[in-house]
């Protein structure tokens, strides 16, 4: 088959799950998503067996009775921010976000080099993007998917709560321009670099990550507010915003470049940890570490 026939026939079908589930009141939607998604985990095990052995790797100590609940909530988690996405208004939803350490990043802005929001693949992290396009100019940087039907419709969906989009694979003089003109500008730091990361510690384990933060805050001199959304059990969300981490201290060398990244890196861990079900178990954080760059 084609590909782009392929693709056609995805998008079809996700169409059509998009609007069967709008006949249906959002409480339903939300449920029996959350739920689906918790069948294709736990039972037909997407991706199970590496989030399985994550959680293993990074919480020894867990009995599998803890795991396998962590893995449910998970899975469950993922399903709800699908349900938010796609079936939920998004004025509705920023309604229900209550930040802490909001000053943090009005004190960023307000030193006009722009900011780098660092966050990751924890709670409802494009969310998190919308609520702040409410305050200030933002703009992400995102990853293309494979199906470029798909990846139209979620850019769009994006660019209509004011979230100016940056291409991964093509993002450094964007981000450039943006931070001149003194946008926030979101950053995923929780993902496997390979080849293209310096090797740090992420959960007490060798990991590839991508410096591309670090660099450019040291070129710039911007700040970067790490920063983090999570999901609580009535339905409402939660960001923390950090204290800034300024470049001063670091220099344009490998040796340095590292330890930012390491830095800006490691702000996650403590979320993870208190909120294990709600970080993205899936993704293989760990497997490029022996591709990754050393000092």
């Amino acid at each position: 088959m084609k590909k782009t026939t392929k693709n056609k026939i995805e998008y079809f079908f996700f169409i059509l799950f998009i609007k069967v589930f709008r006949i249906f009141p959002y409480s339903f939607s939300k449920s029996f998503i959350g739920n689906l998604f918790v069948l294709g985990g736990m039972v037909f095990k997407f991706r199970k067996k590496v989030a399985l052995n994550n959680l293993k790797m990074v919480f020894p100590e867990k009995t599998a009775k803890e795991m396998k609940i962590i893995l449910k909530k998970m899975y469950f988690n993922m399903g709800i921010t699908v349900a938010e996405t796609y079936f939920l208004d998004s004025s509705e939803l920023i309604n229900k976000v209550e930040t802490k350490g909001w000053e943090n990043l009005e004190r960023a802005v307000k030193m006009g080099k722009g900011v780098i929001l660092a966050s990751g693949h924890i709670g409802n992290w494009e969310l998190a993007a919308k609520y702040i396009a409410v305050n200030y100019k933002i703009a992400a940087v995102f990853k293309t998917q494979r199906n470029k039907l798909f990846d139209k419709y979620n850019n769009e969906l994006r660019e209509n709560c004011n979230v100016t989009l940056i291409n991964m694979k093509k993002a450094l003089r964007p981000i450039l321009k943006y931070l001149k003109k003194n946008y926030i500008i979101t950053i995923l730091t929780d993902q496997n670099a390979g080849k293209n990361g310096v090797l740090t510690d992420f959960l007490g384990q060798k990991a590839s990550t991508f410096v591309g933060a670090a660099k450019i805050s040291v070129k710039t001199g911007c700040p970067i507010v790490p920063a983090y959304s999570i999901r609580r059990d009535d339905g409402t969300h939660l960001y923390f915003f950090e204290e800034m981490i300024l470049p001063d201290d670091h220099k344009n060398t490998l040796a340095s470049i590292k330890d930012f990244t390491e830095l800006i890196s490691k702000s996650i861990e403590k979320y993870i940890i208190e909120y294990p079900s709600q970080w993205f178990w899936v993704h293989r954080r760990w497997r490029g570490y022996k591709k990754a760059r050393k000092t």
